[in-house]
């Protein structure tokens, strides 16, 4: 097979005017170049072809056997090559077998991803994901690729770093708000203080080096301390660590509606106001005109307007 990085396929555009026209003087006007330049081109040409191509006979000029042979084929790889130009990407949802890789934490796991894989389960049941949870080098992982996309709150500088927007897109998914949580009979079950939050040991999220979460920043904010007593790397898993003990934790107000009903919990209003949690969609532009991430990143926001 001819090595395609030794030839100019911009010849393939002066062959084919050439033995269209069979005349340099007509194929240059037509091509709006100069007479020299595609002289230039047909010598490259019958070099490579090894052969004349073009050969005068009388005052016309006449094709060679082999350029009559090359007049099908040079259209029909001219053909091929606008189509493909030409060509624009589509996606299939009820047919397709993609594979979308996503980063987010155990609460958007437990409180959004349900309602994405409902809609998935009608509009495109082949389709597969697969969730990593949300750690300090997750936004590496979206730029390099690793990952599709990132669900996570907005404010990039609890990720350890001052990041950039370069290069990355977003959207607004939901919202929610945030409540401390204790064991029904907690002491302090009938209300939380600022100086009982002081006073009872914390149970907080771990995602790694360099990673607070919303509501620890907002906490420390107000000049709270949260003496913490255990730390794992889930939300939802705080909540099953209280009974029994004297622990507070402060999470998603979604999230403690939903385990407070089948646990023996006791959920509060924060002693200090910690503000809005606001679950963002975080995408690599290389990404913003593909069919079938447009397609996802639809769901994902039909999905988060399901919460509500």
């Amino acid at each position: 097979m001819m090595n395609l990085n030794r030839f100019d396929l911009n010849l393939l555009v002066a062959l084919d005017m050439l033995l269209t026209e069979r005349s340099v003087t007509r194929a240059a006007d037509r091509l709006c170049v100069t007479q020299p330049a595609l002289s230039g081109s047909l010598q490259k040409l019958r070099y490579h072809f090894d052969d004349a191509l073009l050969v005068r006979v009388g005052r016309e000029m006449e094709l060679t056997p082999k350029a009559r042979a090359l007049i099908e084929p040079v259209r029909a790889a001219l053909l091929n090559v606008e189509k493909a130009l030409e060509t624009q990407a589509t996606f299939d949802a009820a047919t397709a077998e993609r594979t979308f890789r996503l980063a987010m934490s155990d609460y958007c796991v437990m409180i959004y991803l349900p309602h994405v894989m409902r809609l998935l389960a009608q509009e495109a049941p082949q389709v597969r994901v697969v969730v990593e949870n949300v750690l300090g080098p997750s936004f590496n992982r979206l730029e390099g690729g690793d990952i599709d996309l990132l669900i996570t709150h907005g404010d990039r500088r609890n990720f350890g770093r001052s990041w950039s927007e370069r290069n990355l897109s977003s959207k607004d998914l939901f919202s929610d708000t945030f409540v401390c949580v204790v064991a029904e009979d907690h002491p302090a079950a009938g209300g939380l203080s600022r100086e009982a939050f002081n006073r009872y040991p914390h149970a907080l999220v771990d995602f790694g080096a360099n990673v607070q979460t919303v509501e620890q920043m907002a906490v420390e904010g107000h000049g709270l301390a949260m003496d913490d007593r255990l730390l794992i790397p889930s939300f939802a898993g705080l909540l099953f660590q209280l009974s029994g003990t004297q622990l507070i934790v402060t999470v998603q107000r979604r999230l403690a509606r939903q385990l407070a009903s089948t646990l023996p919990l006791c959920v509060m209003e924060p002693p200090v106001p910690i503000g809005t949690l606001q679950e963002t969609l975080i995408w690599h532009e290389r990404t913003d005109a593909d069919p079938a991430h447009e397609w996802f990143r639809g769901v994902l926001t039909r999905a988060a307007s399901g919460l509500d």
